[in-house]
């Protein structure tokens, strides 16, 4: 399980898991602009990545810091532990990885999607630690999103697992409800 602390929104309610690759690839088969929130909002795009396996939206994700748990290899749950509480699971969905990386990004990011501002940023804070990212073989996962809080050197922490195993190529997204409130709050 890999394990990053103080994660952060960029204080917008969105958190988005997606390989950068896959989704650049994305934008330009479907002659997106840059401005992927902007594309995101005012049509189909972001239902047909979702589906499409590109790219997880996470909604109303609330401007506080986040303890993010990668489970790749069906580790035992953060949340099975007796001192977490389990406010949600969300399962059905999938990711597609086309460049052996998976990364939790911001709204920032998506604001200009391209190989320089977008993907280039990204890895630069991915380097020093304010972006999250994890390696994975190149294939289709099936992503389950667990959040709510767990402890973390003994004080309680709001914490989103993701667990990712592969699946056949070619699965779709089950996941209907887009806007699912992906909060976390006492």
């Amino acid at each position: 399980m890999i394990k990053f602390t103080e994660c952060l929104n960029d204080t917008w309610d969105y958190f988005f898991l997606t390989d950068p690759a896959n989704l650049l690839q994305f934008k330009q088969e479907n002659n997106l602009s840059d401005d992927l929130m902007n594309e995101f909002t005012t049509n189909e795009s972001a239902e047909l990545a979702t589906q499409n396996g590109v790219i997880i939206p996470m909604s109303s994700i609330s401007n506080q810091p986040y303890t993010i748990f990668f489970n790749t290899n069906n580790q035992t749950s953060e949340f099975e532990k007796d001192t977490s509480n389990l406010l949600f699971k969300k399962s059905g969905y999938v990711l597609n990885v086309i460049n052996k990386e998976v990364c939790l990004i911001t709204v920032p990011y998506l604001k200009n999607w391209t190989l320089e501002n977008g993907i280039n940023r990204l890895k630069e804070a991915i380097k020093i630690g304010v972006r999250q990212s994890v390696t994975l073989q190149n294939g289709c996962y099936t992503v389950t999103i667990l959040g709510g809080f767990t402890i973390q050197d003994t004080i309680e922490e709001a914490t989103f697992e993701f667990q990712i195993n592969p699946i056949a190529k070619g699965t779709q997204s089950k996941v209907t409800d887009l806007g699912f409130p992906f909060i976390i709050e006492k």
